[in-house]
């Protein structure tokens, strides 16, 4: 009787040494096929993420931007009353091309007179130019047509009307189906009251300059 379980004693030995290397050899084949799909997806998803990438920055392309302190127009109605606007206002103006001759602009001011309303749009010059002439237009109206509702419209110029919070600030934000010719879009300014028909809104109150 001992004769013989001497002899099945390295015979189960080897039997358990079989079973601990197939196991073995089970876990490595899954390890391996995690480790080819996980470089794999890998380098799907750094292809895709660079593809996202471009797509996003051509489909919201920043072409015009402005920061800063802004131009505050004195005796801005000329009858010598104060502006409502302090020289500590604050503001950025950015545009961007959205593709298919899209663009977005953002306005966002400070450091105004709370919970009050203001125009704003694009105009055609610089702040010191004029005072920055009228709006631009992406259809420009005839000679003497600037204020004909034709062409003054939300549609085919830039408006950014905003109403401040009780802080006195704002945020505004607009998409026009057009992108200003070069040059002949150059500043945004605030105006005393939100637009009207024809784009009527009052005097100039202040303006940061923004060249196309």
């Amino acid at each position: 009787m001992k004769t013989t379980l001497r002899c099945f004693t390295p015979m189960i030995f080897l039997a358990l040494v079989g079973l601990v290397a197939g196991c073995g050899g089970d876990d490595s084949e899954p390890g391996g096929a995690a480790g080819s799909a996980g470089s794999g997806g890998s380098g799907g998803s750094g292809g895709a993420g660079g593809d996202g990438g471009g797509t996003s920055d051509a489909a919201d392309m920043k072409i015009a931007s402005s920061t800063g302190a802004w131009n505050v127009y004195r005796d801005p109605y000329a009858d010598g009353r104060a502006s409502p606007i302090a020289d500590t206002m604050m503001g950025s103006a950015d545009a961007f091309a959205l593709g298919g001759g899209k663009m977005r602009v953002k306005l966002t001011v400070s450091a105004l007179p709370a919970n009050r309303p203001f125009g704003s749009h694009i105009h055609k010059l610089a702040c010191e130019d004029t005072k920055a002439g009228g709006h631009y237009q992406n259809n420009p109206a005839p000679d003497g047509g600037a204020n004909d509702p034709a062409f003054a419209n939300a549609a085919n110029e830039v408006w950014l009307d905003f109403v401040t919070d009780a802080s006195g600030a704002a945020s505004k934000e607009t998409t026009v189906d057009f992108v200003p010719r070069t040059g002949q879009a150059k500043s945004v300014v605030i105006h005393d009251m939100l637009t009207m028909d024809g784009g009527l809104a009052g005097a100039k109150l202040a303006c940061i300059n923004m060249p196309f």
